[in-house]
C-alpha cells in the first residue's frame, strides 16, 4: 500500500513541517515518496526548510541505499535547512549513511519547537 505524507506549511516561520506515513520497501515506494515531497516542495518559489516528523516513517534494509540516494536529490534540488523529529535507530542509520556518502544534512531535534529554533539559528549563521 502506498503511504502519504501530511504536509503543514508554516508561514509564520517560512517551514514546512512533513509527517510521512510510509514503510519504505521497493522502488516504487521510493519513486512514490520522492514524487510527494517534490510535488508539494515545488509549489514554493525557493528552496524551503523542513522538519520531518517520523513517528510513523520505516525503511526496510534492503530499499536504503536507494532511498538515501533519493533523500539526498531531494535536499539537494528543494531543502535549504532540514531536521528531523522522532527517528527510530534504523531510520537515523540510513539517515546518516545517505549524508555522509552524498554529503547532505542529517541533522536532528528532539521536538518540532527545537526543530524550528535551530533552522532559526541555522538561517542567522548563514546570513539568511
Amino acid at each position: 500500500m502506498t503511504g502519504k505524507i501530511e504536509f503543514r506549511y508554516d508561514g509564520t516561520e517560512d517551514i514546512v513541517i512533513a509527517t510521512p506515513h510510509w514503510k519504505i520497501e521497493t522502488q516504487a515506494d521510493v519513486f512514490e515518496w520522492y514524487n510527494q515531497y517534490a510535488v508539494y516542495l515545488k509549489r514554493f518559489d525557493h528552496k524551503m526548510d523542513c522538519i520531518v516528523v517520523l513517528d510513523d516513517f520505516a525503511i526496510e534494509p534492503s530499499i536504503g541505499s536507494l532511498w538515501g540516494e533519493y533523500r539526498a536529490k531531494l535536499l539537494k534540488e528543494l531543502v535549504r535547512f532540514n531536521y528531523r523529529v522522532h527517528s527510530n535507530p534504523r531510520v537515523q542509520l540510513f539517515v546518516n549513511t545517505s549524508g555522509v556518502r552524498h554529503d547532505v544534512a542529517r541533522d536532528e531535534a528532539a521536538t518540532v519547537e527545537e526543530a524550528i529554533e535551530a533552522i532559526k539559528a541555522a538561517r542567522r549563521a548563514a546570513g539568511a
